[in-house]
């Protein structure tokens, strides 16, 4: 019986994987004259902020002088330019899945430097049940899904995680959650191939079709 979902923020929530990359972009080049390529940053991705923003300035994460509140500044101003908003209805669906009394959590690659100040824009602060966040060191989140499990006291078969990234498919397949693709971000198409070459166990291409099926598992 499902009894909680997991989401993942970048791409599912709200389309801020631009915001995402020009924050990196952006900070790159103020810091060092450097502007490194799209391409550059999303092969990073999958670790955390600071590893990102390590890997992109050839710096340790762990670093003093990292300048990870450059970053956060640079996030936060491009904010409401790039990703405004989350995607239409998300606010609405979490708290109608909370009402639901399904438990309603947050795991993203993010750390909480980029993590807090998106949950505040968008509207969504009080809404998790829990709130994970992503390593420097490496892509956590199969850890991270288990540490939900032990949290919340539930089986693999009792948490769905909703995420758009590949990865995101293979790190619930490896500890037996189901996951739902969320194909409808604007970097969806461009990982179609390999979103779908990893099997989810559903995909949608609308987040409004999101709900429905929801309720038809909890049928």
């Amino acid at each position: 019986m499902l009894k909680g979902i997991i989401f993942d923020m970048d791409g599912t929530l709200g389309d801020t994987v631009t915001l995402c990359v020009e924050a990196y972009r952006q900070t790159t080049l103020e810091v060092s004259g450097r502007l490194p390529a799209a391409e550059e940053v999303l092969g990073l991705f999958g670790i955390s902020d600071r590893g990102v923003l390590g890997g992109l300035l050839g710096m340790r994460y762990d670093d003093p002088a990292l300048p990870i509140d450059h970053f956060v500044e640079v996030y936060e101003r491009l904010h409401d330019t790039l990703a405004p908003t989350p995607y239409e209805g998300a606010v609405e669906a979490l708290r109608s899945i909370k009402a639901k009394g399904l438990k309603v959590g947050l795991l993203t690659g993010k750390e909480h430097y980029t993590a807090d100040p998106t949950i505040a824009r968008y509207g969504m602060s009080g809404l998790f049940d829990l709130v994970l966040t992503g390593q420097p060191t490496h892509n956590c989140k199969d850890e991270c899904l288990l540490e939900a499990m032990r949290a919340w006291n539930m089986a693999a078969d009792e948490i769905l995680y909703v995420g758009d990234a590949p990865t995101d498919i293979e790190h619930c397949h490896r500890v037996g959650v189901r996951i739902i693709n969320a194909a409808w971000g604007s970097h969806a198409e461009a990982e179609a191939e390999a979103c779908l070459a990893r099997n989810p166990d559903y995909r949608l291409t609308r987040f409004s079709e999101l709900e429905p099926l929801i309720i038809k598992l909890l049928s």
